[in-house]
């Protein structure tokens, strides 16, 4: 993907100026652009824009937000850039994006196979420290994440019955490079990793025999189970972190009833995400079996043995730094406190 330069960044900046609030005054009303990473259209950008229009209610019209959906503004993996330099007056990513600047982006944006219900995700984070070390990855950059969502665990549709973890062997799975092809490679899969253009022929071709995407509903969207006639779902290998982050020096501005209301509204945000993709996955699983396609539900003996075996990867991503050892070694603990690692 082509990124901005630094001067078309400071064009936009110049272009964007009057469009953008200064902040001047913590009671002043304010609107914010703030660009998604979901389509436009799609139930995931409806729940972002019903978010926005809460907001607005409930700070009685001192902050509006303007719901952009991806592209809008800046591409997906451009956002964090873009608020930063000002471009954008805020960001809904998948955390896992920003790896490339902190690896604990990536051990809190998708612990490979760490969760298989978002509602464990929501409980680290905000119970257990995961949201203190988030906000402690993005305060270098200026940035501050007011809250974390998640949207659900990502089944995995293929070609062939999979129905445990040592069937993986041999699978042609399309992967992200990183800790999902570590984990399914020490499985004796084979990580393959295209472009996500390229997914649906690759799968038609035989390419690839199975890919990383999406959830249930997500999935069945882009015709994947036209050809895969299996799916592992409930889903385990991915349930990806979200956030809505906003510039730092914007959040120390506002007035502890603003930011609690915001706080409030971000975790509110995210339990409407996770219910409309519930009930969209709910949906397209009980139509699935009349269309030749077999659902497999891993036992939870093969869960814990998936989740168990992700454990040695986990800790060497977290080996890269102090804050990603921290995130590793909190995520351990929570998850043995649960029972789903020995």
């Amino acid at each position: 993907m082509k990124l901005f330069s630094r001067h078309t960044y400071a064009a936009l900046a110049v272009a964007l100026a009057a469009a953008l609030p200064t902040h001047a005054a913590a009671d002043k009303p304010q609107t914010w652009r703030v660009q998604s990473l979901w389509q436009s259209g799609t139930v995931t950008q409806l729940a972002f824009e019903r978010w926005a229009k809460d907001v607005a209610t409930k700070t009685n019209g001192k902050i509006k937000v303007t719901a952009l959906p991806t592209g809008a503004v800046v591409g997906p993996n451009e956002t964090f850039d873009a608020v930063a330099r000002g471009i954008l007056n805020g960001q809904h990513p998948a955390t896992v994006y920003w790896s490339g600047k902190n690896p604990a982006f990536a051990v809190l944006g998708d612990l490979s196979a760490a969760y298989d219900d978002p509602k464990l995700a929501h409980e680290y984070f905000y119970e257990h420290g995961g949201l203190e070390l988030l906000r402690e990855a993005y305060k270098p950059y200026g940035l501050y994440p007011i809250g974390a969502v998640w949207w659900g665990a990502e089944a995995l549709p293929t070609t062939r019955k999979v129905a445990s973890p040592e069937q993986l062997a041999g699978l042609k799975i399309r992967l992200p490079q990183g800790m999902s092809s570590d984990l399914f490679a020490s499985f004796k899969a084979v990580p393959i990793n295209l472009p996500g253009s390229e997914v649906f022929s690759a799968l038609d071709s035989g390419t690839i025999e199975s890919t990383d995407w999406g959830t249930l509903s997500m999935n069945d969207e882009l015709g994947f189970h036209d050809i895969a006639k299996y799916v592992i779902y409930p889903g385990i290998h991915s349930t990806p972190t979200g956030d809505v982050s906003i510039p730092l020096k914007v959040w120390n501005k506002l007035d502890a009833e603003t930011q609690k209301i915001l706080e409030q509204s971000v975790k509110e945000f995210g339990a409407d995400l996770a219910k409309v993709l519930q009930e969209a996955d709910g949906a397209v699983a009980q139509k699935l079996a009349a269309r030749g396609v077999q659902i497999v539900d891993w036992s939870q003996e093969d869960r814990k043995k998936f989740r168990t075996a992700a454990i040695k990867v986990w800790h060497k991503y977290g080996e890269q730094n102090d804050l990603s050892r921290r995130a590793v070694e909190g995520q351990v603990a929570f998850l043995r406190s649960k029972g789903l690692i020995d």
